[in-house]
């Protein structure tokens, strides 16, 4: 099965979003499987496709730093993006995938647990769609179909800063958001960390 790479290195924040998108909508059946690779060249925060913007994010915190919020045509939830991830995208005809989801997503994962055990880094998957180290997430991964594509994300997340995540997410008070801070720094891991 021939299988396209596309390096595009790094990106304006829009095309790191839109590689994956574009390619999914333009599939055909003569398309073949390609990843992608790219990093942003600014940082932003990505939402899930079902997410209510105004309830998950702090959409002013976002306008006074200058982050510009995108919404994914995949799931998942709020996340602030940099130069300290390699997002790593796959658009797949999906008669080549398995069938169950948990499988699609440990498939998806399991470069990615490679790559990081390259460095060291004990890296585990976790169902349905995480990379675990000792306990701590160090990967989420995402999919959904996009055009004729099964499209799955992932990345490899060189650092993390939790303190600005926790700023960004909605929060009914400054107790609540230092709570985030530490949840994160408890369960969130790195490249950089590890």
């Amino acid at each position: 099965m021939a299988l396209r790479l596309i390096d595009a290195g790094t990106v304006p924040h829009l095309r790191s979003q839109a590689l994956y998108h574009g390619l999914g909508h333009a599939r055909t059946e003569q398309t073949p499987d390609t990843v992608v690779m790219a990093t942003p060249g600014e940082p932003y925060v990505c939402i899930g496709f079902h997410q209510d913007l105004e309830r998950e994010v702090d959409v002013e915190f976002c306008q006074r730093r200058g982050l510009p919020v995108v919404r994914r045509e995949t799931g998942g939830g709020a996340v602030y993006l940099d130069r300290d991830q390699l997002f790593v995208q796959w658009v797949m005809a999906p008669g080549r995938l398995p069938v169950r989801i948990e499988d699609r997503f440990e498939l998806f994962a399991r470069p990615l647990i490679a790559t990081y055990r390259e460095f060291g880094i004990e890296a585990s998957f976790r169902p349905i769609n995480d990379i675990h180290v000792a306990g701590r997430k160090i990967t989420g991964t995402g999919a959904a179909r996009i055009g004729e594509a099964e499209v799955g994300v992932g990345n490899f997340l060189f650092d993390f800063d939790s303190g600005l995540m926790a700023q960004i997410l909605r929060a009914p008070s400054d107790a609540f958001r230092d709570q985030v801070d530490r949840s994160l720094r408890a369960y969130m891991t790195s490249m950089r960390r590890e």
